[in-house]
């Protein structure tokens, strides 16, 4: 309802006869409805962020990491596209301002990712001058890889997993450290 009506369109009332139950019951768990939408976003952004801690944790090598972190992004994304829509693709007048604090929350995905660039810095492995930068800029590179999938932008002549992968490759070709004229990955 949210992404097919809006977010100005819809009431408790109307969320609550959809799902067939009272309105007075959705209050119970949710005291408005920006209560339920920030809890929707809060939700999917922690569960994204689980998937990258646990990347982070089950990888040793930081190229490794960032490679499964930017695959598992794009699934996240293509698997649950109703969730990453509502995280990242609702249009900010369609919505009540979305609180600071909650905020810190949505940044923590490219921070985590900011740190194993860093990692990576510290072990050779990666030139970088700002892992902040460069963190958030392979965030929107996967956040146009999702959206041109998910609006159905995609050139119908280029297969979806060969888009996903040539994506992927030129990212972590922008990671590539040149050693003795020899790239390592």
């Amino acid at each position: 309802m949210l992404l097919d009506e809006g977010f100005s369109r819809i009431s408790m009332r109307k969320i609550a006869s959809e799902i067939d139950v009272s309105a007075t019951s959705i209050y119970l768990h949710f005291r408005n409805k920006d209560h339920l939408l920030y809890t929707l976003i809060e939700e999917s952004i922690d569960e994204l962020n689980q998937i990258i801690q646990q990347i982070i944790k089950t990888s040793r090598d930081p190229l490794e990491k960032i490679e499964s972190i930017a695959r598992s992004y794009v699934a996240f994304g293509l698997d649950r596209p109703q969730e990453y829509e509502v995280i990242f693709m609702l249009r900010p007048e369609e919505m009540p301002r979305y609180p600071k604090q909650k905020f810190r929350k949505a940044r923590e995905g490219y921070e985590m990712i900011a740190e194993v660039i860093r990692e990576g810095i510290e072990r050779g492995r990666i030139t970088e001058g700002n892992p902040l930068h460069a963190a958030y800029t392979i965030w929107a590179q996967l956040h146009g890889i999702v959206s041109v999938i998910l609006s159905k932008r995609l050139d119908t002549r280029i297969p979806k997993n060969v888009f996903i992968n040539h994506a992927v490759d030129h990212i972590m070709k922008g990671f590539l450290v040149n050693n003795n004229s020899k790239a390592s990955v």
